[in-house]
């Protein structure tokens, strides 16, 4: 099986030995590694193979034991089976695109409305009961919800400030961070929906 293994291997590495040979000399620190471990596997299976031909044309057993200690055969099965199982994959190296794989133009950020869009919002309620936040609410977006008509960002980002300093004990020092079912309370002069 390692003497298979071996032809195989150097079967694939000994036509590409000059190029991997130029890669240890090259700038590029993971193709040098790539390099070293594909010399190291070369060598080891060309070590096998000779071994293989010393047994085949039945050299004299001292031979064969000093070219081959026990302690340098394990490690030898050990790494040609391990560097096979680590050998080089040479992939197609194509160039970097030329434009962004993912083109985010238009979109819109999750919880800030553009100024220009038009949402229907349900005219505001005028009460002062604190507002249950649900699932998937943002302070801007309640903020927002406060707001009669169609407010800028920045009336938004004012009203967003007035809640927060507003709960300020019930959410923290992060405006960033409610959570569903907190029970805020309106600033004054804000109604909730």
């Amino acid at each position: 099986m390692v003497t298979t293994l071996a032809v195989a291997s150097v079967g694939l590495l000994a036509p590409g030995a000059d190029a991997t040979v130029r890669a240890l000399r090259g700038d590029s620190f993971p193709e040098a590694l790539l390099a070293l471990g594909c010399v190291v596997q070369l060598a080891l299976s060309s070590w096998v193979l000779l071994v293989a031909a010393l047994s085949l044309v039945r050299a004299p057993a001292p031979l064969l034991r000093a070219v081959t200690p026990r302690l340098l055969r394990r490690a030898l099965f050990a790494g040609t089976v391990g560097a096979l199982a680590l050998g080089p994959v040479h992939a197609d190296r194509g160039g970097a695109p030329s434009r962004p794989q993912h083109d985010l133009t238009g979109l819109r950020l999750p919880d800030r409305p553009l100024g220009t869009a038009t949402v229907d919002r349900p005219a505001p309620q005028v009460s002062s009961s604190p507002v249950v936040v649900r699932p998937g609410d943002t302070l801007w977006a309640i903020a927002a919800r406060s707001l009669p008509g169609d407010p800028t960002d920045a009336e938004v980002a004012r009203a967003c400030a007035q809640w927060h300093a507003a709960n300020r004990d019930v959410i923290g020092d992060d405006p960033d961070l409610i959570f569903p079912m907190q029970r805020l309370v309106p600033p004054l002069g804000k109604d909730p929906t």
